[in-house]
Protein backbone atom coordinates (compact mmCIF):
# COMPACT_ATOMS: atom_id res chain seq x y z
CA UNK A 1 0.00 0.00 0.00
CA UNK A 2 1.33 3.47 -0.80
CA UNK A 3 0.53 6.00 1.95
CA UNK A 4 -0.18 9.49 0.60
CA UNK A 5 -1.22 12.92 1.98
CA UNK A 6 -4.95 11.89 2.54
CA UNK A 7 -4.24 8.64 4.44
CA UNK A 8 -3.02 10.56 7.40
CA UNK A 9 -5.75 11.03 10.16
CA UNK A 10 -5.52 14.15 12.59
CA UNK A 11 -3.76 13.73 15.95
CA UNK A 12 -6.97 14.96 17.58
CA UNK A 13 -9.15 11.51 16.05
CA UNK A 14 -6.03 9.43 16.63
CA UNK A 15 -6.09 10.27 20.57
CA UNK A 16 -10.08 10.19 20.69
CA UNK A 17 -10.02 6.67 19.20
CA UNK A 18 -7.13 5.35 21.54
CA UNK A 19 -9.41 7.05 24.34
CA UNK A 20 -12.16 5.44 23.31
CA UNK A 21 -10.94 2.03 23.09
CA UNK A 22 -8.62 1.59 26.05
CA UNK A 23 -10.38 0.56 29.73
CA UNK A 24 -7.56 1.01 31.61
CA UNK A 25 -8.65 3.89 34.53
CA UNK A 26 -6.49 5.78 37.06
CA UNK A 27 -5.80 3.49 40.33
CA UNK A 28 -5.17 5.03 43.51
CA UNK A 29 -3.23 3.74 46.79
CA UNK A 30 -2.51 4.89 50.14
CA UNK A 31 1.35 5.88 50.60
CA UNK A 32 3.24 7.44 53.46
CA UNK A 33 3.53 10.54 53.85
CA UNK A 34 7.16 11.14 54.04
CA UNK A 35 6.93 8.89 50.64
CA UNK A 36 4.78 10.94 48.68
CA UNK A 37 6.89 13.76 46.92
CA UNK A 38 5.79 14.43 43.36
CA UNK A 39 2.08 12.26 43.86
CA UNK A 40 -1.14 13.54 42.90
CA UNK A 41 -3.67 14.09 45.43
CA UNK A 42 -6.71 11.90 45.13
CA UNK A 43 -8.63 14.07 47.78
CA UNK A 44 -8.85 17.24 49.43
CA UNK A 45 -7.01 16.98 52.49
CA UNK A 46 -8.47 18.61 55.67
CA UNK A 47 -6.17 19.73 58.74
CA UNK A 48 -7.40 18.12 62.10
CA UNK A 49 -5.21 20.72 64.47
CA UNK A 50 -3.73 24.08 64.55
CA UNK A 51 -0.46 24.86 63.51
CA UNK A 52 1.23 26.44 66.12
CA UNK A 53 -1.04 23.93 68.49
CA UNK A 54 -0.16 26.93 71.17
CA UNK A 55 0.52 30.21 70.80
CA UNK A 56 4.59 30.06 70.66
CA UNK A 57 7.36 32.38 70.10
CA UNK A 58 9.26 33.53 67.02
CA UNK A 59 12.43 35.01 68.30
CA UNK A 60 14.66 33.85 71.38
CA UNK A 61 14.39 36.43 73.94
CA UNK A 62 12.03 36.70 76.89
CA UNK A 63 8.12 35.79 77.05
CA UNK A 64 6.77 38.66 79.39
CA UNK A 65 3.37 40.38 79.68
CA UNK A 66 3.38 43.54 77.89
CA UNK A 67 2.12 46.13 80.68
CA UNK A 68 4.78 45.60 82.67
CA UNK A 69 7.23 47.07 79.81
CA UNK A 70 4.69 49.73 78.77
CA UNK A 71 7.57 52.58 79.49
CA UNK A 72 10.71 50.44 78.83
CA UNK A 73 13.38 52.02 77.14
CA UNK A 74 17.14 52.62 76.96
CA UNK A 75 16.81 55.34 79.45
CA UNK A 76 14.48 53.83 81.57
CA UNK A 77 15.36 49.96 81.13
CA UNK A 78 12.61 48.09 83.39
CA UNK A 79 14.26 44.59 85.52
CA UNK A 80 12.41 41.94 85.98
CA UNK A 81 12.15 38.64 87.70
CA UNK A 82 13.52 35.72 85.42
CA UNK A 83 11.46 32.44 86.99
CA UNK A 84 12.21 29.69 84.54
CA UNK A 85 13.48 28.53 80.83
CA UNK A 86 10.71 27.24 78.41
CA UNK A 87 12.25 24.23 76.54
CA UNK A 88 11.10 23.56 73.31
CA UNK A 89 8.44 21.03 72.97
CA UNK A 90 7.73 21.65 76.62
CA UNK A 91 4.14 23.44 77.73
CA UNK A 92 4.10 25.71 80.26
CA UNK A 93 1.81 25.30 83.18
CA UNK A 94 2.39 27.82 85.45
CA UNK A 95 0.84 30.96 84.80
CA UNK A 96 3.40 34.43 84.65
CA UNK A 97 2.78 36.86 87.46
CA UNK A 98 3.33 40.87 87.25
CA UNK A 99 7.04 41.52 87.54
CA UNK A 100 8.41 37.90 85.78
CA UNK A 101 9.85 36.91 82.47
CA UNK A 102 10.24 33.48 81.41
CA UNK A 103 13.58 32.52 78.70
CA UNK A 104 11.79 31.34 75.55
CA UNK A 105 13.55 29.85 72.54
CA UNK A 106 12.13 30.38 68.75
CA UNK A 107 8.91 27.74 68.59
CA UNK A 108 8.68 27.73 72.58
CA UNK A 109 5.08 27.99 74.18
CA UNK A 110 4.00 30.88 76.00
CA UNK A 111 3.24 30.27 79.94
CA UNK A 112 -0.44 31.32 80.79
CA UNK A 113 -0.70 34.91 80.95
CA UNK A 114 2.25 36.07 79.29
CA UNK A 115 1.63 37.96 75.53
CA UNK A 116 4.38 39.46 74.59
CA UNK A 117 8.02 38.09 73.66
CA UNK A 118 10.98 40.71 74.05
CA UNK A 119 14.05 39.07 71.93
CA UNK A 120 17.08 39.04 73.37
CA UNK A 121 18.71 41.86 71.25
CA UNK A 122 16.38 44.18 73.45
CA UNK A 123 17.48 42.52 76.78
CA UNK A 124 20.56 42.12 78.89
CA UNK A 125 21.17 39.63 81.41
CA UNK A 126 22.03 40.92 84.99
CA UNK A 127 21.93 37.95 86.42
CA UNK A 128 20.70 34.01 87.13
CA UNK A 129 17.38 35.66 88.13
CA UNK A 130 17.34 38.85 87.12
CA UNK A 131 16.86 40.56 83.39
CA UNK A 132 16.80 44.06 82.26
CA UNK A 133 14.21 45.16 79.11
CA UNK A 134 15.21 48.31 76.62
CA UNK A 135 12.13 48.77 74.83
CA UNK A 136 8.50 49.19 75.13
CA UNK A 137 6.66 46.22 72.57
CA UNK A 138 2.95 45.91 72.40
CA UNK A 139 0.78 43.20 73.16
CA UNK A 140 1.26 40.60 70.94
CA UNK A 141 4.39 41.27 69.51
CA UNK A 142 7.00 38.91 68.28
CA UNK A 143 4.33 35.81 69.03
CA UNK A 144 2.77 33.67 66.77
CA UNK A 145 -0.97 32.96 67.81
CA UNK A 146 -3.09 29.55 68.00
CA UNK A 147 -3.64 28.51 64.47
CA UNK A 148 -1.85 31.74 63.15
CA UNK A 149 -0.43 29.51 60.17
CA UNK A 150 -3.19 26.66 59.66
CA UNK A 151 -6.11 26.41 61.31
CA UNK A 152 -8.07 23.43 62.49
CA UNK A 153 -10.54 22.17 59.19
CA UNK A 154 -8.79 24.65 56.93
CA UNK A 155 -8.36 22.77 53.56
CA UNK A 156 -4.47 22.39 53.01
CA UNK A 157 -4.34 20.46 48.99
CA UNK A 158 -6.98 20.17 46.51
CA UNK A 159 -7.54 17.28 45.11
CA UNK A 160 -4.86 16.63 41.68
CA UNK A 161 -2.00 18.60 43.69
CA UNK A 162 1.02 17.32 42.55
CA UNK A 163 3.30 17.12 46.14
CA UNK A 164 6.13 19.38 46.50
CA UNK A 165 9.03 18.96 49.25
CA UNK A 166 7.23 21.86 51.12
CA UNK A 167 3.93 20.07 50.72
CA UNK A 168 5.18 16.58 52.20
CA UNK A 169 6.55 18.52 55.30
CA UNK A 170 3.29 20.13 56.21
CA UNK A 171 1.52 17.33 55.70
CA UNK A 172 4.03 15.43 58.53
CA UNK A 173 3.31 18.20 60.64
CA UNK A 174 -0.08 18.54 61.34
CA UNK A 175 0.11 15.04 62.20
CA UNK A 176 -1.19 12.88 58.55
CA UNK A 177 1.32 10.09 58.55
CA UNK A 178 -0.44 8.70 55.15
CA UNK A 179 -1.83 10.23 51.77
CA UNK A 180 -4.45 8.73 49.19
CA UNK A 181 -3.16 9.10 45.85
CA UNK A 182 -3.07 7.99 42.22
CA UNK A 183 -1.09 5.46 41.25
CA UNK A 184 1.73 6.07 39.05
CA UNK A 185 0.87 4.14 35.30
CA UNK A 186 3.58 1.51 34.59
CA UNK A 187 4.86 1.90 31.41
CA UNK A 188 6.91 -0.65 29.10
CA UNK A 189 9.49 0.37 26.36
CA UNK A 190 10.13 -1.93 23.25
CA UNK A 191 12.73 -0.48 21.22
CA UNK A 192 12.80 -2.90 17.98
CA UNK A 193 15.09 -2.92 15.32
CA UNK A 194 17.87 -5.82 14.06
CA UNK A 195 20.43 -2.62 13.96
CA UNK A 196 19.79 -1.84 17.96
CA UNK A 197 21.95 -3.18 20.96
CA UNK A 198 22.00 -2.71 24.52
CA UNK A 199 25.51 -3.10 24.65
CA UNK A 200 27.74 -0.46 24.27
CA UNK A 201 30.48 -2.60 23.22
CA UNK A 202 28.95 -4.01 20.25
CA UNK A 203 28.74 -0.24 18.84
CA UNK A 204 32.19 -0.80 16.82
CA UNK A 205 30.62 -3.81 15.44
CA UNK A 206 27.81 -1.99 13.32
CA UNK A 207 25.00 -2.06 16.08
CA UNK A 208 23.47 1.79 17.36
CA UNK A 209 23.51 1.69 20.75
CA UNK A 210 19.76 2.24 21.93
CA UNK A 211 19.34 5.73 23.05
CA UNK A 212 15.79 6.37 22.30
CA UNK A 213 14.45 4.22 24.86
CA UNK A 214 16.22 5.50 27.34
CA UNK A 215 15.33 9.41 26.81
CA UNK A 216 11.66 7.84 26.76
CA UNK A 217 11.99 5.99 29.94
CA UNK A 218 13.21 9.44 31.55
CA UNK A 219 10.06 11.36 30.15
CA UNK A 220 8.21 8.42 31.31
CA UNK A 221 9.85 9.23 34.44
CA UNK A 222 9.28 13.00 34.39
CA UNK A 223 5.79 12.66 33.63
CA UNK A 224 4.52 10.57 36.33
CA UNK A 225 4.87 7.63 34.90
CA UNK A 226 7.17 4.34 35.86
CA UNK A 227 9.10 2.71 33.22
CA UNK A 228 9.96 -0.42 31.90
CA UNK A 229 12.77 -0.36 29.52
CA UNK A 230 12.05 -4.43 28.20
CA UNK A 231 15.95 -3.75 25.83
CA UNK A 232 16.32 -3.94 22.43
CA UNK A 233 14.42 -6.42 20.17
CA UNK A 234 15.12 -7.46 17.10
CA UNK A 235 12.53 -6.66 14.08
CA UNK A 236 11.34 -10.58 14.05
CA UNK A 237 7.32 -11.14 14.85
CA UNK A 238 7.38 -13.89 17.48
CA UNK A 239 10.34 -11.54 19.09
CA UNK A 240 8.09 -8.57 19.52
CA UNK A 241 4.82 -10.95 20.63
CA UNK A 242 6.87 -12.46 23.28
CA UNK A 243 7.74 -8.77 24.90
CA UNK A 244 4.26 -7.48 24.07
CA UNK A 245 2.98 -10.71 25.82
CA UNK A 246 5.35 -9.95 29.11
CA UNK A 247 4.35 -5.80 28.38
CA UNK A 248 0.03 -6.93 29.11
CA UNK A 249 0.68 -8.59 31.99
CA UNK A 250 2.86 -6.48 34.10
CA UNK A 251 2.03 -2.60 32.46
CA UNK A 252 -0.89 0.14 31.88
CA UNK A 253 0.83 1.16 28.75
CA UNK A 254 2.98 -0.55 26.25
CA UNK A 255 5.35 1.97 23.72
CA UNK A 256 6.80 0.52 20.77
CA UNK A 257 9.96 2.57 19.17
CA UNK A 258 10.83 1.88 15.87
CA UNK A 259 10.42 -0.49 13.45
CA UNK A 260 7.21 0.61 12.09
CA UNK A 261 7.39 2.38 8.67
CA UNK A 262 4.54 3.64 5.97
CA UNK A 263 4.97 0.52 3.45
CA UNK A 264 3.26 -2.45 2.80
CA UNK A 265 5.38 -4.03 5.09
CA UNK A 266 5.51 -3.35 8.84
CA UNK A 267 6.72 -6.33 11.54
CA UNK A 268 5.47 -3.80 14.91
CA UNK A 269 1.71 -3.43 13.24
CA UNK A 270 1.55 -7.24 12.41
CA UNK A 271 2.96 -8.30 15.64
CA UNK A 272 0.32 -5.97 17.47
CA UNK A 273 -2.97 -6.67 14.93
CA UNK A 274 -1.89 -10.75 15.53
CA UNK A 275 -2.43 -10.33 19.61
CA UNK A 276 -6.16 -9.76 19.54
CA UNK A 277 -8.43 -7.18 18.99
CA UNK A 278 -8.91 -4.47 17.99
CA UNK A 279 -5.45 -4.25 17.68
CA UNK A 280 -4.29 -0.94 15.94
CA UNK A 281 -6.50 1.76 15.89
CA UNK A 282 -5.02 4.59 13.82
CA UNK A 283 -0.76 4.16 11.85
CA UNK A 284 -0.08 7.43 10.68
CA UNK A 285 -1.09 10.96 11.79
CA UNK A 286 -0.58 14.54 10.85
CA UNK A 287 2.41 14.89 12.91
CA UNK A 288 5.40 16.62 11.61
CA UNK A 289 7.60 15.26 13.32
CA UNK A 290 6.59 11.59 13.75
CA UNK A 291 3.72 10.88 10.82
CA UNK A 292 4.42 7.28 11.00
CA UNK A 293 3.19 6.80 14.52
CA UNK A 294 0.27 5.00 15.32
CA UNK A 295 -2.32 4.09 18.50
CA UNK A 296 -4.05 0.55 19.08
CA UNK A 297 -5.44 -1.55 22.08
CA UNK A 298 -5.12 -5.04 23.22
CA UNK A 299 -6.88 -6.56 26.44
CA UNK A 300 -8.08 -2.78 26.96
CA UNK A 301 -4.51 -1.41 27.37
CA UNK A 302 -3.20 1.27 25.42
CA UNK A 303 -0.16 0.67 22.45
CA UNK A 304 1.31 3.29 21.02
CA UNK A 305 3.78 2.88 18.08
CA UNK A 306 6.56 5.77 18.51
CA UNK A 307 8.72 6.12 15.51
CA UNK A 308 12.19 5.62 15.57
CA UNK A 309 14.25 8.41 14.28
CA UNK A 310 14.24 10.70 18.01
CA UNK A 311 12.80 13.73 17.27
CA UNK A 312 9.42 11.79 15.81
CA UNK A 313 10.06 9.70 18.71
CA UNK A 314 9.33 12.55 21.39
CA UNK A 315 6.65 14.23 18.76
CA UNK A 316 4.66 11.42 19.24
CA UNK A 317 5.23 10.87 22.65
CA UNK A 318 4.09 14.72 23.24
CA UNK A 319 0.82 14.27 21.84
CA UNK A 320 -0.22 10.78 22.61
CA UNK A 321 1.61 9.73 25.48
CA UNK A 322 2.32 12.69 27.43
CA UNK A 323 -1.97 13.50 27.88
CA UNK A 324 -2.77 9.76 28.72
CA UNK A 325 0.04 9.55 31.39
CA UNK A 326 -1.26 12.62 32.98
CA UNK A 327 -5.00 10.84 32.10
CA UNK A 328 -4.08 8.27 34.63
CA UNK A 329 -1.81 9.76 36.80
CA UNK A 330 -4.76 11.56 38.23
CA UNK A 331 -4.29 15.13 36.31
CA UNK A 332 -5.74 16.91 33.51
CA UNK A 333 -4.83 15.31 30.20
CA UNK A 334 -3.91 18.53 28.60
CA UNK A 335 -0.97 20.69 29.95
CA UNK A 336 -0.46 24.49 29.24
CA UNK A 337 2.83 24.69 31.24
CA UNK A 338 4.70 26.52 29.43
CA UNK A 339 6.38 30.19 28.38
CA UNK A 340 4.86 32.76 26.37
CA UNK A 341 7.70 34.26 24.45
CA UNK A 342 8.71 35.68 21.24
CA UNK A 343 9.84 34.57 18.23
CA UNK A 344 13.30 35.07 17.30
CA UNK A 345 13.56 33.70 13.59
CA UNK A 346 10.95 33.18 11.00
CA UNK A 347 10.07 29.62 10.93
CA UNK A 348 8.55 27.70 7.70
CA UNK A 349 7.08 24.71 7.37
CA UNK A 350 8.52 21.32 5.60
CA UNK A 351 6.25 21.80 2.39
CA UNK A 352 5.17 18.18 2.41
CA UNK A 353 3.44 18.44 5.62
CA UNK A 354 2.03 21.77 5.86
CA UNK A 355 -1.03 20.84 6.86
CA UNK A 356 0.24 18.82 9.61
CA UNK A 357 0.80 19.53 13.13
CA UNK A 358 3.92 20.55 13.50
CA UNK A 359 6.13 19.83 16.48
CA UNK A 360 8.86 23.01 16.72
CA UNK A 361 11.95 22.21 19.17
CA UNK A 362 13.08 25.63 20.91
CA UNK A 363 15.86 27.24 22.62
CA UNK A 364 14.30 29.64 25.09
CA UNK A 365 17.08 32.64 26.02
CA UNK A 366 16.66 35.53 28.47
CA UNK A 367 17.68 39.07 26.55
CA UNK A 368 19.81 41.47 28.33
CA UNK A 369 16.53 43.43 28.00
CA UNK A 370 14.77 41.06 30.46
CA UNK A 371 12.68 39.08 27.88
CA UNK A 372 12.16 35.75 26.41
CA UNK A 373 12.74 34.31 22.96
CA UNK A 374 12.30 31.52 21.59
CA UNK A 375 15.22 30.12 18.82
CA UNK A 376 13.76 27.80 16.43
CA UNK A 377 15.97 24.71 16.72
CA UNK A 378 16.45 22.84 13.04
CA UNK A 379 17.76 19.57 11.86
CA UNK A 380 17.26 15.93 10.55
CA UNK A 381 14.70 14.30 12.40
CA UNK A 382 17.60 11.61 13.92
CA UNK A 383 19.33 14.87 14.97
CA UNK A 384 19.55 14.32 18.91
CA UNK A 385 21.31 17.79 19.20
CA UNK A 386 18.27 19.02 17.64
CA UNK A 387 17.10 17.53 21.58
CA UNK A 388 19.92 18.62 23.51
CA UNK A 389 20.01 22.49 22.25
CA UNK A 390 16.13 22.88 22.56
CA UNK A 391 14.32 23.72 25.85
CA UNK A 392 11.07 23.53 24.87
CA UNK A 393 8.76 22.88 22.12
CA UNK A 394 5.99 24.85 20.27
CA UNK A 395 3.04 22.92 18.89
CA UNK A 396 2.14 24.84 15.53
CA UNK A 397 -1.91 23.61 14.46
CA UNK A 398 -1.94 22.17 11.00
CA UNK A 399 -3.40 25.15 9.03
CA UNK A 400 -0.17 26.90 10.17
CA UNK A 401 2.70 27.00 7.81
CA UNK A 402 4.76 29.71 8.66
CA UNK A 403 5.41 32.10 12.01
CA UNK A 404 7.10 35.15 11.33
CA UNK A 405 10.07 36.53 13.72
CA UNK A 406 8.65 39.04 16.45
CA UNK A 407 5.40 36.83 16.63
CA UNK A 408 4.27 35.97 20.64
CA UNK A 409 4.29 31.98 20.91
CA UNK A 410 3.48 29.97 23.87
CA UNK A 411 7.05 27.36 24.43
CA UNK A 412 5.64 24.48 25.66
CA UNK A 413 8.34 23.00 28.88
CA UNK A 414 8.07 18.96 28.68
CA UNK A 415 9.43 17.71 32.19
CA UNK A 416 12.61 15.88 31.44
CA UNK A 417 13.13 17.93 28.03
CA UNK A 418 12.92 21.30 29.21
CA UNK A 419 15.54 21.54 32.37
CA UNK A 420 17.97 24.32 31.17
CA UNK A 421 21.13 22.86 30.27
CA UNK A 422 23.16 25.84 30.26
CA UNK A 423 20.17 28.05 28.22
CA UNK A 424 18.82 29.58 30.73
CA UNK A 425 14.58 29.28 31.05
CA UNK A 426 12.48 31.09 33.26
CA UNK A 427 10.30 28.50 35.13
CA UNK A 428 8.39 31.70 37.78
Amino acid sequence: MKWRTKSYVSIRSGYNKLRENIKIQPQIEYVDTLESYGRVLYRDVISSVDIPPRTSSHMDGMAVIAADIKYASYSTPITLNIVRNVGLGNVPNYPLCSGQASRIPTGGYLPPRADTVVPVELTRILSKNKVVIFSSLSKGSFISASGMDVKKGAKLFHRGAILRAQDVALLSMVGITRVLVFKRPNVAIIPTGDELTDNPREINQGKIFNTNSHIISRLIQEGGGIPLDLGATADKAEEIQKKMKLALTKTDIILTIGGSSMGEHDVVEESINSMGSPGILVHGVKLDRGRVAGVGVIKGKAIIILPGPIQGSVGAFVVFVQPLLRFLSGLPEFSRMGKNCTLAKRWEARNKFRDFVKVVFVQIKLTKYGKFKAIPVIGETAAMTVLTRANGYILVPEKTAAIEAGEQIHVNLLPGLSYTAGYPVDFL
